[in-house]
C-alpha cells in the first residue's frame, strides 16, 4: 500500500550510521523527500521530526536539498534498501608510507588519476589508488572537510556509483607540488526515489614535496549549493 504525504523536510543528516533497512523504516523516519516546486506553495506541517540515517557525512549538501523543498511523495513498502559494501580500514596502518607510491614522476600520478576518474568515476564511487595518497591527507568539498577514511565512506553510503556518471574534462595537470583536473557530473543520491544532480568543478590536489604523496583534495564547484539543487530530477 503506498502512502501519499506533503510534507516540509527539516530532518538532521547523520552521515555515518549504519544504512536504512527497509522502505517501512524510513516511514517512520523521516519527513518524506521532496523537489521544489516553481510555484510558491506552502509547508505543510508533520510531526514527524525524526532522523534521517544511512547517509554520508558529504550530505551536509543533502540536508540544504531537503530543507529547499516543498512537496514531497514517498511510497511505504517492504523492499530492503541495500546498502554499499563497507571499504576496508586496513590501510590505515602505523608505517603510514608502507605500500605508498612515493615520488612517482608527473607522468606517473597523472596516468594514475586519469584512470581513476576515467576507469572507476572515484568522485562517487570512493574507488580511488590510495597508495598516491597520504593516510593524513584531508578532502574537502562546497559542503565540508574530511579524513580520508571518513570521506571513502561517506562516498560510497551517499551516491549510487553505477546510476552516476562522472567526466572528466580535459587532462590532469601535475607538477611536483600539485594536480588539478575538471569534472562533469551526474549525481544520484543514495535516498528513496533516487534523486539526480548535475555539477561541474575542479579538483585541486596538493602534493608533499618529500613523498610526492597527495595531502590534500579540495573539491570547487562551478555553480552555487543552490543552482545545484535546481537542477534536481527524480
Amino acid at each position: 500500500t503506498a502512502a501519499v504525504c506533503i510534507a516540509s523536510l527539516k530532518p538532521s543528516v547523520n552521515a555515518f550510521t549504519p544504512p536504512l533497512r527497509s522502505a517501512t523504516e524510513l516511514a517512520h523516519q523521516v519527513n518524506l523527500f521532496a523537489i521544489k516546486n516553481e510555484r510558491n506553495v506552502d509547508h505543510a506541517i508533520t510531526n514527524n521530526k525524526s532522523e534521517v540515517t544511512g547517509v554520508s557525512s558529504r550530505s551536509s549538501f543533502l540536508q540544504k536539498v531537503m530543507k529547499a523543498t516543498t512537496i514531497a511523495v514517498a511510497a511505504v513498502s517492504s523492499t530492503t534498501i541495500a546498502s554499499p559494501p563497507r571499504p576496508s580500514l586496513a590501510a590505515a596502518t602505523a608505517d603510514k608510507n608502507k605500500d605508498k607510491q612515493l615520488n612517482l614522476s608527473n607522468e606517473e600520478l597523472a596516468k594514475i588519476i586519469t584512470s581513476d576518474m576515467v576507469d572507476r568515476s572515484f568522485l562517487v564511487s570512493a574507488d580511488l589508488t590510495r597508495s598516491i595518497y597520504s593516510e593524513d591527507s584531508t578532502f574537502q568539498d562546497e559542503i565540508d572537510t574530511y579524513p580520508i577514511d571518513k570521506w571513502v565512506i561517506g562516498t560510497q553510503r551517499l551516491f549510487v556509483a553505477e546510476k552516476s556518471q562522472v567526466d572528466l574534462v580535459g587532462d590532469v595537470v601535475v607538477t611536483p607540488t600539485e594536480a588539478s583536473f575538471k569534472f562533469r557530473e551526474d549525481l544520484m543520491f543514495r535516498i528513496p526515489f533516487r534523486p539526480v544532480v548535475t555539477l561541474s568543478g575542479k579538483v585541486l590536489l596538493t602534493r608533499d614535496e618529500e613523498t610526492g604523496l597527495i595531502t590534500k583534495y579540495r573539491e570547487v564547484w562551478d555553480q552555487s549549493v543552490a543552482d545545484v539543487l535546481k537542477t534536481a530530477k527524480f
